[in-house]
């Protein structure tokens, strides 16, 4: 298989498991009001704690014109809150809120539920396999 074929392939399959994804959390995102783009921010906060909006646009690859659009779309839902750095107000940290922090935790125990089956059905090494795979992936297809 040649490099371009080999690429479409993965592009493919992360789609359809994005897709996935995104049609299971469908129900969830609706309930509360937010897009599933929004619901992945929320995810990294969660895992991150707080992060400012160049941090965050980093960790989700995104531009932070775009992040800042974002988080202040979440922050009037509720969900995060916004603060200026004092000693540089073109710094805006980012962190959960109690209310986005349940979110979260309810979306996680859902997650938990729908695929435990799934993922008890996978071996220690299976695991560690497909987290080696994305690496691989990951470093093949980055600039470094």
């Amino acid at each position: 298989m040649n490099f371009i074929t080999y690429k479409n392939t993965i592009d493919k399959l992360n789609r359809n498991m994005e897709n996935g994804l995104m049609e299971a959390l469908r129900p969830f995102c609706y309930k509360h009001k937010i897009t599933y783009l929004q619901y992945q921010i929320l995810a990294v906060l969660f895992e991150e704690g707080t992060l400012n909006i160049g941090e965050l646009s980093s960790e989700m690859s995104m531009d932070t014109g775009n992040m800042s659009a974002q988080c202040k779309r979440l922050e009037k839902k509720g969900y995060t809150l916004r603060l200026r750095k004092k000693y540089d107000e073109r710094v805006v940290d980012v962190s959960l809120t109690k209310q986005g922090r349940l979110v979260i935790m309810e979306l996680n125990d859902f997650l938990s539920k729908k695929y435990k089956k799934n993922w008890e059905g996978l071996s220690e090494k299976e695991r560690e396999e497909l987290l080696n795979s994305f690496q691989v992936m990951n470093k093949l297809f980055s600039d470094n």
